[in-house]
This record gives C-alpha cells, structure tokens and sequence, in this order.
C-alpha cells in the first residue's frame, strides 16, 4: 500500500516549518537587550556601585510633597523594572502623585573594580543617596531593596519622613517560601562555589536559572507552549517580550555581599533578630518610627507575605499600612492593576502623613 504525497500535504509542512522558525526566533534566537529605561532622569550622584536618577515628566501635577521620594530596587535584577514602560512605571505613577522630586537607585552588574563590595556598601550608597536628596526623603524600597532600606533607616532614623516596604522580607524565617528552604538545606560550601565559579561573583544567569527551576513546569514548559500558541498575536509578543527581554538582562552580584545575605540573613535570620550589624552598628529595627507602609502581591512565590508583615512587630511605629495586591514578587509594584489600583491609595497616605507631619 502507498501514499501520495499531496499539494496540501506539502502545504501544511511549510506552515510547520514556517511556525518553527518564527518560535525560534522569538525565543532562543532573540538576541539579549540592554537596559533601557521609560522616562527622562538625569544622573544626580555616581558612586562605584551605584547611580542615582532623578526622573522628570512633560507634566507634572501641583506638588502635595517638600521632600522628594526614592526608589530602591532590588540589586538582583536590573533597576530599570521600576521604569518599565510609559504605561506600566512605578515611577512615573510617582511621578504623577505630586511629589517634589522623584529619584530612584540604579544598582549595575558587579565589575571587577566593585565585585568585592559587601552588603555595608550598599547601605552606604543608599544613605548617600538621601543625602544628595536633602537629607530626609520618602523611601521605597521593593524586595532586596526593602531590607537594605530598612537598615539604613535603622541606622538613621531621621533620613525618612516614610518607609514603604514592597515584597521585602524582614523576617526570613516567616511563611513558607521555596527560597526560604533552599537557603536552609544547602550548606553554605555550594554558595561559595557558586561565586568561586563566577570568578568571585554570582553570575546573572545562575541568578535567572535559579529563580526558573522555582517553577520549573511554569518556567520551562507552559511559557514556551504560550509562545507557540501567541505567534500570530503580536499585541501578546510585545508584552510578552517586554517582561522577558528584562528577565533575560541579568546583572552579576558582588560576591561578599550574596554569601553575607545568604549567610547571615536567610539562613540566620539575624536582622529581625537584632543581631545584624552594619557599619559598624548594631541595627535596631526599633529605632525605626516613622510612618510604615507594608505591600505584598498575594501570588508572591519568592517573599511570602507573613516575611513582610513581621516588620510590623520589628519596628516602633505607630502607623502603618497593609496593603495586600492581587500582583506576584515585582507585580506588587509594577503591575498594571497594582499601579492603577493599589498605589494611588498608598501615596495619598504616604502624602497624608507628611502634611500631618507638617501641622503639627
């Protein structure tokens, strides 16, 4: 018995062929991007680990606010996701709430002149950073940014009229989290190992590789199945690949600052403990008292929402604010719904306290 091969036949082997190239393309052949950030700034301060960029918009509201606000973001990724894009941009809906100035840390890929940097130095660049902002900001720290903040704050209390913290564990030991038990099953020999192989620092890509094998079927399996089904749905790449072109830019870690966190944060939980030192302090989460807002995303898989709460109990102040968004860990704060929903309530408390703050 025999079969014929048929024009329709060779017909949908093309389309096939056609559909595989195009996948191909749009994912292991798409070449990498490079930072690429939304709104104007201006570089106000360079340190060696650190700009700062202060942001301006073609409009600007009546300001509600004389002290300016900063963004930290997380040092494991790259900044420019607080600036994702004109529609979807933690700063620029900042930018647009009335406050004076609005600036945010910009943390580059660990050199080999700054791969030795420890986590004190981050620290160190945050509290010059409000230095250069007049001394007393409004601060936002999301996720790794979240504890370096409230550190530096520790340390100076004065530096904050506020501190918003967003998907940034405090108690490293609360809720339950993949990163949390990974961080206590590995002994700390693999971590060294890791930066011993990175040439003395965690290299980006080991960084996204382990976030990926988080959610492994997620990650390496339905992602690419909704690729496939989206080819011919460029509305869907496009935002598809905005998301995807900044996973795929990762940044190194300095080396002693990753095997410090890991060390003394994550697996001995010494900040809420009080016995984390920086700078040559002890850090006293109590020393904090001013106003505190608290956001975590409901879908956080990396910073259960029970690691943020616990700042609640840590520190002295007398108000805070809970807010819990339907987002994930960077969807908490650059998510669209989270930004056009959650955060306009979030900034009018935070402009409520300071005007308080100012009658009094």
């Amino acid at each position: 018995m025999t079969f014929a091969a048929t024009s329709d036949d060779f017909g949908v082997c093309w389309e096939l062929s056609e559909r595989q190239r195009r996948f191909l393309q749009q994912t292991v052949l798409r070449p990498k991007c490079g930072p690429v950030w939304a709104t104007p700034n201006q570089i106000i301060l360079q340190r060696p680990g650190c700009l700062l960029r202060e942001f301006s918009g073609a409009t600007r509201p009546a300001f509600k606010s004389q002290l300016p606000i900063l963004v930290v973001p997380p040092e494991v990724n790259q900044s420019f996701v607080v600036d994702f894009t004109k529609e979807q941009s933690f700063v620029g809906t900042l930018l647009n709430s009335g406050f004076s100035r609005v600036a945010a840390i910009d943390w580059p890929s660990a050199t080999e002149e700054t791969k030795n940097r420890d986590l004190d130095d981050s620290i160190r660049d945050i509290l010059e950073c409000i230095k250069a902002l007049g001394g007393r900001v409004h601060l936002v720290g999301l996720c790794q940014g979240g504890y370096e903040s409230a550190i530096a704050v520790a340390l100076n209390p004065k530096a904050a009229a506020t501190l918003t913290l967003v998907a940034a564990p405090i108690d490293f030991s609360a809720g339950h989290g993949f990163i949390k038990y990974i961080a206590w099953a590995w002994p700390m020999a693999i971590y060294e190992a890791l930066v011993s192989m990175g040439g003395g620092v965690l290299r980006g890509d080991l960084i996204s590789s382990g976030f990926d094998n988080l959610l492994p079927f997620e990650r390496h399996f339905l992602k690419y199945l909704a690729i496939w089904n989206n080819l011919d749905d460029p509305e869907w790449m496009e935002r598809f690949h905005l998301l995807n072109d900044w996973y795929r830019c990762p940044k190194d870690l300095a080396g002693p600052m990753y095997l410090r966190v890991v060390r003394e944060l994550f697996k001995e939980n010494r900040l809420v403990r009080g016995q984390f030192e920086s700078l040559g302090e002890r850090v006293n989460l109590k020393r904090i008292d001013c106003p505190l807002a608290l956001v975590v995303g409901n879908k956080d898989h990396i910073t259960p929402p029970a690691q943020v709460w616990a700042a609640k109990a840590a520190v002295s102040s007398e108000e805070v604010l809970e807010v819990e968004t339907t987002g994930g860990h960077i969807g908490a704060f650059m998510g669209s719904e989270e930004l056009n929903k959650s955060w306009p309530g979030i900034i009018d408390w935070l402009l409520d306290k300071e005007q308080h703050e100012n009658t009094e």
